[in-house]
């Protein structure tokens, strides 16, 4: 039988659950099959430069699909309601006799599904859904008496667990070469109208092969300092895999196990001892990625997060502030807090931003400016290269105190001493906010303190904004806002 395997964010060849077995079970060849859907990446609001990573990794893909003689079909749907008849059609048009995929748990993504299984029936075709977006199934994670778990500590040791008891987080085997068929694989655009990028594409190179070799130096050069050094954006004390894991150039899986091959552990030592057991800078690194799994978890079991709605329903009653001044000088990083200016420049040049200033941007906008946490996550998801719906999703509303496992409403991070304790010597604010670059000493975190940086600022006729609110007196009034709701 020949087999369709339908790329969606799982563009890599190796440990990838549905290609291993569309290739295993297959007697007659395997075809590739990749939709895109300009209306559907607008409607989940994808950022230019992811779709241009996506484009870059699926040229990759393609080339590497061929090797193994997978020719790769790129089609092109109108409307995001297209796109899983548009499947069922190109891989009856192939001569396939089923469809594989890997499972996506947002909620279209779950009724696309459920609609592609329909659209195959209707066709004579099988329809096989895999999980691979997870190390672990999210709903098979529960606590003790069967119910989603809210807290990520407890999910965390429940991971460990369950990876344990299934002889650890194992890699798939990569395919071999398949029987050559006849069918011509179609060329990968190099754009998508609407999705031009003004991110160079040399910041993040595209393909399963760079994936994994950031992933390996990473693994070797950077897990070892990885807990300190993570939370310095001035410093290069992260992965930068994040992009790679949202297109699905890299998996989870391949994350733990570089993280466990640094310390000198095997994947099935991976229980919780075994996480105790671990230096501190890959045990980190693997709790970083249970987040992520942690995020996703709570995106299937509370599919409200998917479609704008508050973990912690009664925060819905918060009367947001409406003011649209603040709210463009927040995206355009001209708010006068040093710090959060630097964060948001380096998304809108990057499409990128370190996750020590996520939390302190989003904190600002959500505690001091007192916007709807719902508007800073739809401008992140539309400039983030790495935009994962539940990982941003979880991360905003942690910060806006919404969320489930959120950040107390009354502990909000003031952007100056985040910044003087992260950004001690004031780089990541130089390099970003160039009005800055000639300010000297610690007089960057806060230049228009009469005490420290006003004086030599208008000696040198900087023009840099004031800030915009005053951070002791808005922070008074999220609180308040917050204390109102509990009353």
């Amino acid at each position: 039988m020949r087999n369709c395997m339908w790329f969606r964010s799982d563009l890599r060849v190796e440990d990838n659950t549905a290609l291993a077995e569309a290739c295993r079970s297959a007697t007659d060849g395997v075809v590739g099959v990749f939709v895109v859907c300009a209306d559907q990446w607008r409607g989940h609001d994808y950022a230019p430069a992811r779709v241009d990573l996506i484009l870059r990794t699926l040229a990759e893909l393609s080339e590497r699909l061929a090797g193994l003689n997978i020719p790769l079909r790129v089609v092109e749907a109108a409307r995001a309601g297209d796109v899983a008849g548009l499947v069922a059609k190109e891989a009856a048009a192939c001569g396939c006799g089923a469809v594989f995929a890997n499972a996506e748990y947002e909620v279209d993504e779950t009724a696309r599904d459920a609609a592609a299984a329909r659209e195959c029936a209707a066709a004579g075709l099988g329809f096989h859904l895999r999980h691979d977006q997870t190390a672990i199934e999210p709903a098979t994670i529960r606590t003790g008496e069967g119910r989603f778990f809210s807290v990520f500590s407890p999910f965390r040791k429940a991971w460990l667990r369950r990876g344990a008891e299934e002889g650890g987080v194992s890699l798939r085997p990569a395919p071999g070469k398949q029987k050559p068929i006849s069918i011509e694989r179609t060329a990968v655009p190099a754009r998508v109208k609407g999705f031009e990028s003004r991110v160079p594409a040399e910041v993040w190179p595209g393909g399963e092969r760079h994936a994994l070799s950031r992933l390996r130096t990473f693994a070797k050069e950077g897990l070892e300092g990885y807990k300190v050094e993570r939370d310095y954006p001035g410093r290069a004390g992260t992965s930068r895999i994040s992009p790679y894991l949202t297109v699905g150039a890299v998996s989870t899986r391949q994350c733990v196990h570089a993280a466990l091959s640094a310390a000198g552990l095997e994947a099935k030592g991976l229980d919780v001892k075994g996480h105790e057991r671990m230096p501190a800078g890959p045990g980190h690194w693997v709790s970083e990625v249970v987040w992520r799994e942690f995020f996703t978890h709570v995106l299937v079991g509370w599919p409200r997060v998917c479609m704008g709605r508050a973990f912690q329903i009664h925060t819905e009653r918060l009367r947001w502030s409406e003011n649209e001044e603040h709210f463009r000088a927040w995206c355009e990083g001209r708010t006068g807090v040093p710090i959060v200016d630097a964060g948001m420049r380096e998304l809108l040049a990057t499409g990128w931003m370190h996750n020590r200033v996520r939390m302190i941007t989003a904190m600002f906008l959500t505690k001091n400016l007192f916007i709807d946490w719902r508007r800073g996550e739809r401008f992140f998801m539309r400039n983030l290269v790495d935009g994962f719906l539940a990982s941003n999703n979880g991360g905003w509303q942690w910060s806006a105190s919404t969320g489930t496992d959120a950040a107390p409403y009354f502990r909000i991070f003031n952007p100056i001493s985040q910044s003087e304790k992260f950004d001690p010597e004031g780089s990541y604010i130089r390099r970003w906010v160039e009005e800055l670059r000639d300010v000297e000493g610690p007089a960057v975190h806060q230049p228009h303190d009469e005490r420290k940086g006003l004086p030599g600022m208008l000696r040198m006729k900087i023009e840099y904004p004031e800030p915009i609110v005053d951070l002791s007196a808005s922070r008074e009034r999220a609180i308040a806002a917050f204390q109102a709701l509990r009353a």
